[in-house]
This record gives C-alpha cells, sequence and structure tokens, in this order.
C-alpha cells in the first residue's frame, strides 16, 4: 500500500533566481509605449453594425459615443432584434453626445429599422439612466408575443439602479414600467408558459431585502405583491430556477450576508403572489456558505443543489491547512436533504463527487510537494501513513503534464494552459475503485 508520507518523497523542481527575473522582465505584459486609451478601444464593428452606426450618426450627427451594457449576456451596443412583431429585426442603441458637459445626462436611446434595405433611425429620444447596466429583450405575459425591452440603469458608480420597461410600436418607444432594482429577470415563474418580472432588492437602512413579481395585462405592468426575504441580504449573486416536489418552480436567489458570505432564500409562486419554501429563517440559515459558491443544478435533474462546505474528517475547525468537504443539499418540502458530497474546488472549476461507500470513511489532505488533493481512507486519526485512494492533480505547464502523463495519471479536462488529472492507487484496500469509476465521479463548470 502507498502511503501519504511516501508519495511525498518526490524531489522539488527549482528556477534559478536570475532566470526568473528575466522571466518576469520579458513577460510582464508591459507594452512600450501602451496607454490605457489604447488598451480600451471598443471592438471592431460588423459590416450590418458599421452600417447602422452610420446610420445614426446620419440621423443625429457624428459626434456621438457608444454606449455598452456592463452586465449581462448582451453586451453589444448594438440590440438588432424584432422588436414589434413585424417579422423583420430592428437596431436598439444607446449612445451619448461628446458636445454635453459633464453635468448634463447625454444618455439617450435610439431605434433604427430597414426601410427599402437601408438602415435608418425612426425614434430617437431621451434614456432614463445615466449608464447602460444590462438590457434583456423578452415577450412578457400571455396576451402577445411581442418582446418588451428591459433596460437597468445605474449611476456611474454602479448605484441607485432603475429598471424601465418599453415597448416599441409604430415607430414610437414607449415606457411602460419603471422601478429601483438591484437585480432583475425575465422568466417563467410560475409554470404557465409566459414570462413574468422578478425583480430583487437589496437591504438598505430604510428597506428590507425583497423580492417583486410583476406580470403584463392589457399591456399594463402590474404588481403581483412584494415578499420581504428573510435574510438581509446585501447585494445578489445569481438567481437560479429548478423544479420542486410539488410541482412548482423553485427559484433559489443567492445573496450575500456579508463580505464573504452567502445565503440562499429559495421561493415559489404560489396562487398568484410569491411564498416562502423553506419553513423558517433557521434552515435558511443553514446554506451559508463562502461567496462563490453558487446554487446548479449538479446532476441535471432539473431540481437545484446548494453547496455549503465543512472541514473533511479529521481536521480541527481552526485547522489552517484543512481541505473542505462539499455537501450539496436539495429542497424536500420545507426543509433542506443533503444529495450528494464531495470536494469543489472553486479555483480549478472542478467537482469530485465522492462514493457513498466513502462517506464519513474517507478524507482529503494537500500533498505540500505537488500540490494534489489526496484522498485517503480514515480510520479516526490524521497522520502520514493513511492509505491512499486517489489524487487529483493540476498541472500549469508543459512540463508538469508530461511528468504526470510519466507517473500514470488520467487526463480529465483542459482549460487553457492548465490540465487536470487524477490518478486511482494501486491498492486492495476495500474502500479502493477502479479508476473507470471514479473518472466519471468528476464535474467541471466554467
Amino acid at each position: 500500500m502507498r502511503s501519504v508520507k511516501h508519495s511525498m518523497m518526490r524531489r522539488r523542481r527549482w528556477l534559478p533566481a536570475a532566470f526568473c527575473l528575466l522571466c518576469c522582465l520579458l513577460f510582464s505584459g508591459c507594452t512600450p509605449g501602451a496607454t490605457v486609451d489604447s488598451l480600451l478601444k471598443p471592438p471592431s464593428l460588423s459590416k450590418e453594425q458599421q452600417q447602422i452606426y452610420l446610420a445614426l450618426q446620419d440621423a443625429v450627427g457624428s459626434g456621438i459615443t457608444l454606449q455598452y451594457p456592463r452586465a449581462g449576456t448582451n453586451l453589444s451596443a448594438f440590440t438588432v432584434v424584432d422588436l414589434d412583431n413585424d417579422g423583420e429585426d430592428e437596431a436598439l442603441v444607446f449612445y451619448k453626445k461628446t458636445s454635453l458637459t459633464a453635468m448634463e445626462n447625454g444618455l439617450r436611446l435610439s431605434v433604427l429599422d430597414q426601410v427599402k434595405g437601408e438602415w435608418m433611425s425612426v425614434c430617437d429620444r431621451p434614456a432614463d439612466g445615466t449608464e447602460v447596466e444590462r438590457i434583456v429583450i423578452s415577450p412578457m405575459g400571455s396576451e402577445d408575443s411581442q418582446n418588451q425591452i428591459f433596460v437597468g440603469y445605474s449611476g456611474v458608480d454602479q448605484s441607485d439602479k432603475s429598471l424601465t420597461v418599453y415597448r416599441y410600436s409604430d415607430s414610437e418607444v414607449q415606457q411602460l414600467f419603471t422601478a429601483a432594482y438591484t437585480m432583475f429577470d425575465v422568466a417563467d415563474l410560475d409554470g404557465d408558459q409566459a414570462q413574468e418580472l422578478l425583480v430583487l432588492g437589496k437591504l438598505t437602512e430604510n428597506t428590507s431585502s425583497s423580492a417583486a413579481m410583476y406580470r403584463l395585462q392589457n399591456g399594463t405592468v402590474k404588481d403581483n405583491g412584494k415578499l420581504d426575504l428573510r435574510t438581509g441580504f446585501t447585494d445578489f449573486s445569481q438567481v437560479q430556477y429548478g423544479r420542486l416536489e410539488d410541482g412548482t418552480t423553485g427559484i433559489y436567489i443567492d445573496g450575500a450576508t456579508g463580505p464573504s458570505s452567502l445565503q440562499t432564500e429559495v421561493l415559489h409562486v404560489q396562487g398568484e403572489t410569491l411564498a416562502y419554501v423553506l419553513a423558517d429563517s433557521d434552515v435558511v440559515a443553514k446554506t451559508n456558505r463562502s461567496v462563490g459558491y453558487l446554487s446548479m443544478d449538479l446532476d441535471e435533474d432539473g431540481s437545484v443543489e446548494i453547496p455549503v462546505q465543512e472541514p473533511f474528517p479529521g481536521y480541527g475547525a481552526d485547522s489552517s491547512d484543512q481541505v473542505r468537504l462539499t455537501r450539496w443539499l436539495g429542497v424536500s418540502g420545507s426543509q433542506l436533504q443533503e444529495k450528494m458530497r464531495g470536494y469543489f474546488s472553486l479555483n480549478d472549476g472542478c467537482m469530485f463527487l465522492l462514493p457513498q461507500s466513502w462517506y464519513d470513511k474517507v478524507t482529503a489532505v494537500t500533498d505540500t510537494l505537488t500540490g494534489d488533493i489526496v484522498f485517503c481512507r480514515y480510520d479516526g486519526e490524521m497522520n502520514d501513513h493513511m492509505t491512499e485512494l486517489l489524487r487529483y492533480s493540476v498541472a500549469q505547464d508543459t512540463e508538469s503534464q508530461e511528468e504526470r502523463d510519466t507517473e500514470g495519471y488520467q487526463l480529465l479536462h483542459t482549460r487553457g494552459k492548465a490540465s487536470y488529472y487524477m490518478k486511482a492507487a494501486e491498492t486492495d484496500d476495500p474502500l479502493a475503485q477502479p479508476w473507470q469509476n471514479l473518472m466519471v465521479r468528476f464535474r467541471f463548470v466554467q
């Protein structure tokens, strides 16, 4: 049997100090003569975008600067989509006039359409904010399939965010709704095959953190009630959706409760309004974990799991070298229930799901020489002679990759210059499993 102590006898590789210094000088990324402005140039425009841009300049003048959304999936200055359900695309563009003073709000929105094959501006109006934070184009409600325009605005410092919903028709942009927000999403919240609007608000001195749902009815955005969240979220990381046991859609809200902590509140639509799923704030508190560990559908079964961490067996609570065990919690009724256990490296985007036979019988340590995570049999005491069962390793350069290949590691995944490996130990320990069984337990996320 191979022990952890034996595996740590590999010799350490090192580079001469002079060579390291030379590499730093040659590959520091500094380019003589480079300026901040030259590094922040907007992306090149496509042929269609150039045509739209020239048509916009023909309408409003050449002294303009295109404005790009700061967040979301649509990060282009040009949103080209069918806005009025006429079967042809329009272009939504935000811009600022360069001739205005710093105190003036120069943000404007323009809609351009194709007339006889040529782009031309058909509507131009002041925007309802200072900076464009996010743009979502989506139908809302069940009355028609026309897209609505959801624009999140913010101040220069990304504070005081406001959401405005527009509808474009007959060459006019009509404002339907506006509200303050911290995060918003457009999704089918109640399973009726129509999209609703979810607006989240963070904790402030005067208000609780909250979630509100809105529907589009008779051309008007209707408020279907606001629910105060039981956790004082100071910001939000994401919203995920997953099937609950009662058939409703679970709304999983990951929010910050401090500089480095995260919790998840789970809601669903009950009747016509939002309602809590988890029993009480004590159950919600069980989702507490470090920032970055977001809820996800880990096993792709349509339900969402919440990752929470604790030390692997054998570590003291204040141990500085502890490797963390992740437990993925699912929602069962109004409670949380463990579905899986494993190792989750946020930096690597790597998850390893422990075989159930390893629960409470296996721990993990870091090989201080190689950086490998080593999974070992745990018999109640941490020592250098624990039986090794599996290694997880990351190689950042060609030399390290060749070394792993030579030593019999199996390649799991590559991302950029990094390669991720595993190696099952050759041992007759009853907990040992073939490498094929262990390899399929690895997952990688971006």
